[in-house]
């Protein structure tokens, strides 16, 4: 956990004990503590704060050991309210908790609900095979009422921990667990319990993620993340939904993928071939049944998931919550994460916030229509509705804020959900992300499996990507400008000095940030790359043809698909940050705009297809297997406009050097090999063409590729 440069510190007591009391000679349990605690630290001779938790009026803090404090007594609820420091109102910066207040962005605070209990952690961690937590259980203010230990039930995943476990002082509420799971995997724990009063915890069912790893400790930079578009990508019963509407094309509609398709490739051994170890699953959103109006004048479904009607229930259609249950707990036994796709921008209109609260999902205008510029001076990026039927949330209105978080909490913690994929990032107030990521920050802090959180700003614009990101917002997002680099270099006629300067752009933008983007060659709100390459797209309802499904089945006949493709995947995976595979481009599925562009994906392959997907496999695997693709700094070696030469450095002697040759002609050329790489006198072999070595002389190597072919070349053991 990074720490927080910040002036002034808010203590959400919800989460810790009574700290003004005397300690009593004999051990007590946790207490809760009601109202607010507010703190400042810096110089300043007068410090005061005036919000809704007192009505406006002033209070002032007193000092004590060179730190500004008071307490407030506030009903349970969150308050917005502004510091003053010497009579200068001072703005909250971005890592503080804020919420917006008539028309102004505010400093936040929480009071507690502190009449009933809750659980807190303090530590939780994974020794070697065994997961070790340390909870506390805080009584309620009023009664102060023990932990009922008949009422304590704690699971490690879906195991029962038993009194072996279990380690349960009653008077000070501490409950030590202790648990060696049979095999590696995900072992989240879940705590629940009464007080002896019969009074729940407040978080009862309290969720702490946990892995005991397979091998070396995860992190994010090891992940390789695949999209499967649940509808599209597998269907395991090989039923055809009816079409709501008989004007509705096939294409706009559900064709009958599951949660069920996508456990049989997981227990297939499909994505760990592939080298994946992150799935991004579309939307699992329960979404309406019935066909709306696209912006094109077609009729479309919620098959794609981003029309969601219920927070927390798991599409119908799909499988329902059981199926993608399963779906989870095969993948994580496998030492695979989970990505949820999150819609946070907006709702349907049969959404469940819309008939609560109908205020919430009040219509607006829909973006790029008359007045309603999607960006620019004119721009309603904030507020305009993406259709008429898909109602905006608005952020400054802090109780949508607030229930919006805690149903993405409840959804993350009933799925046991490792990060999130944030879609249309740029069309929502900082607020939300923000508050996002200081909440699991907060899980993070008592030592969880640290989240992911990448978001979706569809422009080449890398100024307004790091808009978001940030060590308060997001992680990271896709990275579109990198993506219209690689288009350019491998699907068209584009020179690799293009896509070096996208690459370097990246880089210098993004800064550390840069570990954290996702590089791509696809994904669902674009052409394939398949079709970009062939130039036959026939438009989003047309008939574009699928040249390397088309192919015999026993002889390969799309050499120009296979090698663009499958060079765009080497460049692609073998970049700094957490790379996607999306669906269907491991075998070159074709498909024009959306919803072309959705295909569903084959079910058996041709000699085309098996090519790729073989060259995909091998450099995924190789990405898994050599530490220093998935970590290293990139640095550019030889640059032209069709030989491309890098390499990923590690420690001295850890490096793996990328060769390219996309030209027509076979290549030969000397290379200077720095002296930092600590790679003098070693011999080099292609990891992927063991046939091929080269020898470091004199800080040089002689590199050889013909055309379209590429090499990793690493150190011979």
């Amino acid at each position: 956990m990074k720490s927080r440069n910040i002036l002034f510190f808010i203590f959400l007591m919800s989460c810790s004990a009574d700290s003004s009391r005397t300690p009593d000679p004999e051990p007590i349990t946790p207490i809760r503590t009601c109202g607010v605690e507010l703190e400042f630290s810096g110089p300043a001779t007068d410090v005061s704060v005036s919000g809704e938790f007192n009505d406006w009026g002033e209070t002032t803090l007193s000092k004590k050991d060179d730190v500004w404090r008071a307490h407030v007594e506030a009903p349970p609820g969150h308050y917005a309210y502004i510091v003053r420091v010497d009579g200068l109102e001072l703005d909250p910066p971005a890592s503080a908790t804020t919420q917006w207040f008539e028309g102004k962005e505010l400093w936040s605070v929480a009071s507690p609900a502190c009449e009933v209990p809750r659980w807190n952690a303090t530590k939780i961690e994974s020794d070697g095979p065994t997961i070790r937590a340390s909870l506390e259980f805080l009584s309620a203010n009023s009664s102060k009422a023990l932990l009922d230990p008949k009422t304590l039930r704690v699971t490690a995943g879906a195991v029962e921990l038993g009194a072996d476990a279990l380690l349960i002082d009653v008077e000070t509420g501490q409950v030590e667990v202790t648990y060696t799971p049979p095999t590696p995997g995900k072992y989240s724990i879940r705590v629940e319990g009464e007080d002896v009063n019969g009074v729940p915890a407040e978080n009862s069912g309290f969720w702490l993620p946990i892995w005991v790893e397979r091998e070396s400790a995860f992190s994010w930079q090891d992940a390789l993340m695949y999209l499967a578009f649940t509808d599209r990508f597998s269907n395991s019963d090989d039923m055809a939904p009816a079409l709501p509407d008989p004007a509705l094309d096939r294409m706009a509609s559900y064709q009958g993928g599951d949660f069920g398709g996508i456990l049989a490739a997981i227990e297939s051994d499909y994505f760990e071939e592939l080298g994946v170890n992150t799935l991004w699953l579309s939307p699992t959103y329960e979404n309406p049944e019935g066909a709306y109006g696209g912006r094109d004048g077609a009729l479309y479904t919620g098959y794609h998931g981003y029309w969601p009607i219920d927070p927390l229930k798991a599409e119908t259609s799909f499988g329902g919550d059981e199926a993608l249950l399963k779906v989870i707990e095969a993948a994580h036994a496998r030492g695979m994460r989970i990505v949820f796709d999150i819609v946070l921008n907006h709702v349907h209109e049969d959404h469940i916030y819309c008939q609560e609260s109908p205020e919430w999902c009040t219509p607006t205008c829909v973006c790029g229509t008359q007045d309603c510029d999607w960006e620019g001076p004119n721009g309603r990026a904030l507020d305009c509705q993406f259709a008429p039927y898909l109602p905006d949330l608005n952020y400054r209105n802090p109780a949508i804020v607030e229930r919006v978080l805690s149903d993405v909490l409840a959804l993350m913690s009933k799925f046991d959900v490792d990060g999130l994929r944030i879609d249309a990032a740029k069309h929502m107030d900082h607020v939300v992300m923000r508050t996002l990521r200081q909440r699991l920050e907060a899980l993070e802090d008592v030592g969880v499996a640290p989240f992911y959180l990448v978001g979706e700003t569809f422009t080449n614009d890398r100024g307004l990507i790091m808009d978001y990101v940030s060590d308060d917002e997001l992680h990271g997002q896709f990275d579109f400008p990198l993506f219209y680099g690689i288009r350019g270099a491998f699907a068209g006629g584009g020179s690799f000095r293009d896509l070096d300067g996208a690459a370097a752009a990246s880089q210098q933008s993004y800064g550390t940030a840069l570990e954290w983007m996702s590089p791509f060659l696809g994904n669902h709100d674009i052409p394939r790359m398949a079709t970009e390459i062939a130039g036959n797209g026939q438009g989003p309802f047309g008939d574009t043809p699928d040249l390397m499904a088309a192919g015999p089945a026993d002889s390969i006949t799309e050499w120009n698909i296979i090698n663009r493709m499958s060079m765009a995947f080497l460049f692609t995976l073998t970049q700094p940050g957490i790379p996607l595979i999306y669906y269907g481009d491991e075998v070159g599925l074709a498909g024009d705009a959306d919803p072309d562009n959705r295909r569903f994906m084959p079910t058996t392959l041709n000699a085309n297809q098996i090519e790729l997907l073989n060259r995909v496999k091998q450099i995924g695997q190789l990405r898994k297997q050599i530490r220093v693709l998935r970590h290293g700094t990139r640095k550019e070696l030889w640059l032209d406009d069709s030989l491309y030469i890098y390499v990923r450095a590690g420690e001295s002697g850890d490096a793996a050097i990328i060769a390219m040759n996309k030209g027509d002609a076979a290549r030969s050329e000397s290379i200077t090999i720095p002296s930092a790489l600590g790679l003098a006198g070693k011999t080099l072999k292609g990891a992927n063409n063991p046939d091929k070595t080269v020898l470091v002389i004199d800080g040089k190597i002689q590199v050889q590729l013909n055309p379209w072919e590429y090499l990793i070349l690493v150190p011979e053991q």
